[in-house]
């Protein structure tokens, strides 16, 4: 199977927001129903983008990047529970990095639930460290490569 790996066009939001819902429902969360896909236009209008793994014509996982001046803010990250464990995730941080050392930024952040082993797990073995702990999320950090 050939997996796509592209910037997200505004045709793609229905089904990320359905991809946020599901990654919220996997880690505990109440469903995303006030979820404005609207916000996701914003990615579109500035440097942000969301990059999106698409197979047989359907995104099958996303990711939004917020640029800052000092990091990349890596938000909103999900890869439909049929497709995971095969490197998308992967993939698509990899390419959020990419964009962060294109835009000379220094750093790549982001959250994750403390209870959400599977997803700390592979933030570590990509590189990232806890910088900070708020009792149920940690923030963690990458020095992105020049």
């Amino acid at each position: 199977m050939d997996i796509i790996f592209r910037q997200a066009v505004c045709d793609d939001f229905p089904v990320i927001k359905e991809l946020f819902s599901e990654m919220l429902r996997s880690v505990g969360e109440e469903e995303a129903d006030n979820y404005d896909v609207s916000y996701l236009e914003f990615f579109s209008d500035n440097d942000d983008i969301i990059y999106a793994a698409e197979a047989d014509g359907k995104v099958i996982g996303y990711l939004s990047v917020a640029v800052f001046t000092e990091y990349i803010y890596l938000d909103d990250f999900s890869v439909t529970e049929k497709y995971r464990g095969r490197g998308i995730g992967t993939k698509l941080i990899a390419l959020a990095e990419k964009y962060g050392i294109e835009k000379k930024i220094p750093t790549a952040m982001l959250h994750v639930k403390c209870s959400n082993e599977k997803a700390l797990r592979l933030y570590k073995r990509l590189g990232y460290t806890v910088s900070d702990d708020n009792g149920s999320r940690f923030r963690m950090t990458k020095q992105l490569q020049r």
